[in-house]
């Protein structure tokens, strides 16, 4: 097979209809690469080094192009160099040479050890996947704000919450806390705290199970304390640098102690949203998250928590945030209301 044939000029600029002898110019001056021949379906031949298959692209690195993404399902034939290593859909590997006919059957030539028997092109998950770091990976957070006013007016406000997360490809633990504690002429306006623990066991990249325990503290809504144990399936749909979204499905059992109204215990259903994105460069954070409990005893009996908010690096590791949490309780006790809303501004640290 042919190194690389005439490109359609159409395709390119002007400068790369002298594209054929380019490449033999610089495979003349380069060292030995592991080099692969694509052929696309609509004809076009092109050569370099296989960089990965992932997410159904092909990345290729051309000599002359650079990295070149061509979509999986428009490669007619492929032909490589030893040193590809083939990642398959039920998770076994092999590496070697790999061939893609024009059937789309893909055979993996290992030398000493064989050639693989004809595999289908929908078996193949990845070329080249990265290496999985087994390590454990921290990262967490923790804001502070608050208002202290002498003068005309009294007025006292803490807010504080914090985020601690350790993630292994397998696992995850996540321990999360906030104090909420706001006092103006010597009343107590505000006063709640939350603490949540809960451990992530992954199936797979995106599937995986919890086990959670929540504690929940609230003076003015009459509530002395609120437990929950909860069990269930997550599903992460990415989790990125840039980005991150998963949604859970689960059981719960709630247990409420009441200040002045009767205590209640019930089963519930839980469902759960967590969402995150970085804009400009990641100097904006966009964050969302939502947690709703329905009682199964009584469905008109349901819970639901959900804080949206921003954070803006200041200086490295260094932020100022702001979020509104919206507590919402459609059965509160008597002479509580339904809905508290609070708007939160402060300063944090994050890694």
């Amino acid at each position: 097979m042919p190194v690389l044939k005439e490109v359609k000029v159409e395709k390119f600029p002007p400068l790369f209809k002298y594209a054929p002898a380019c490449v033999i110019a610089l495979s003349l001056f380069s060292s030995p690469v592991f080099a692969a021949n694509v052929v696309l379906k609509n004809g076009d031949r092109l050569t370099g080094e296989i960089v990965k298959l992932s997410d159904n692209i092909l990345t290729l690195k051309s000599p002359l192009f650079g990295e070149v993404e061509l979509p999986w399902k428009q490669v007619l034939e492929l032909e490589s160099d030893e040193g590809v290593i083939v990642k398959l859909k039920d998770g076994s590997t092999a590496e070697g040479k790999v061939t893609l006919s024009q059937q789309g059957e893909l055979i993996i030539d290992q030398g000493d050890l064989g050639r693989s028997r004809p595999l289908q092109r929908a078996e193949v998950a990845m070329f080249n996947p990265p290496i999985v770091d087994h390590s454990v990976k921290y990262s967490g957070r923790a804001n502070l704000g608050g208002v202290f006013n002498r003068g005309n007016s009294e007025d006292d406000a803490l807010n504080f919450d914090a985020e601690l997360i350790a993630r292994t490809p397998e696992n995850r633990y996540t321990l999360a806390a906030e104090v909420n504690e706001a006092e103006s002429a010597g009343v107590t306006t505000t006063s709640n705290r939350y603490l949540l623990t809960q451990y992530d066991a992954f199936l797979s990249e995106k599937d995986y199970l919890f086990v959670n325990a929540k504690g929940e503290q609230d003076k003015l809504a009459d509530l002395n304390l609120r437990t929950s144990l909860g069990a269930g399936y997550g599903y992460q749909f990415f989790e990125t640098d840039r980005a991150k979204l998963s949604t859970e499905y689960g059981l719960a059992y709630i247990n409420e102690d009441y200040i002045v109204a009767a205590d209640e215990s019930f089963p519930s259903l839980s469902l759960g949203l967590d969402y995150e994105r970085k804009f400009w460069n990641k100097r904006l954070v966009f964050f969302n998250n939502n947690d709703l409990s329905v009682s199964l005893e009584d469905t008109a009996d349901s819970l639901f928590k959900t804080k949206v908010g921003l954070r803006v690096p200041i200086v490295e590791n260094v932020n100022v945030a702001t979020q509104v949490n919206v507590d919402y309780d459609n059965m509160p006790p008597p002479g509580v209301k339904k809905t508290d809303t609070s708007l939160i501004f402060s300063v944090g640290y994050g890694f």
